[in-house]
């Protein structure tokens, strides 16, 4: 089964049966998507910490996020789209909604199936048994709301 189509059961499951938890932990919570645009609540209820998303942003190790998309408003942020197709983030915000950041984070294949950009947020991405979150999706929820509350803040050119 592919990606997207394990994403998109997983989606269709949670729409279907319209629960609504939030992460205490590590562990993966539902999530709905709207019309295939968008999450539009926080994974955990509660709006991220911006800081706690820029360090994840520029680990390269844990997200790799900075390594393809460059440093928001940086220097190199123009490069990426060149090299490896990823876009800029430079001015995200005022191109996406908070929910839409959260899918691609998320989701991204929903939005783009045909991306080389990972999902951070699925089951069975921790494959490591000796990793204290076997099993686990790569960010818990809240280093997904942590990213989205660092992203939601670049408004630059």
């Amino acid at each position: 089964m592919r990606a997207f189509e394990r994403v998109f059961g997983v989606m269709t499951a949670v729409a279907l049966c319209g629960a609504v938890a939030f992460a205490q932990d590590g562990r993966m919570v539902p999530y709905v998507i709207e019309n295939a645009r968008e999450i539009p609540d926080s994974l955990t209820g509660r709006i991220g910490d911006a800081e706690r998303g820029r360090q994840l942003y520029f680990n390269r190790e844990r997200s790799g996020c900075s390594g393809c998309h460059g440093s928001p408003g940086g220097p190199g942020a123009e490069l990426n789209a060149d090299d490896n197709g990823a876009p800029s983030l430079t001015g995200v915000a005022s191109r996406m909604s908070e929910g839409t950041l959260r899918l691609w984070i998320v989701a991204p294949q929903v939005l783009s199936p045909r991306t080389s950009m990972p999902s951070y947020y699925m089951a069975g991405q921790r494959d490591n048994p000796n990793d204290p979150r076997f099993g686990e999706p790569r960010f818990s929820a809240r280093q997904v709301e942590d990213l989205v509350a660092y992203l939601s803040r670049q408004r630059g050119q």
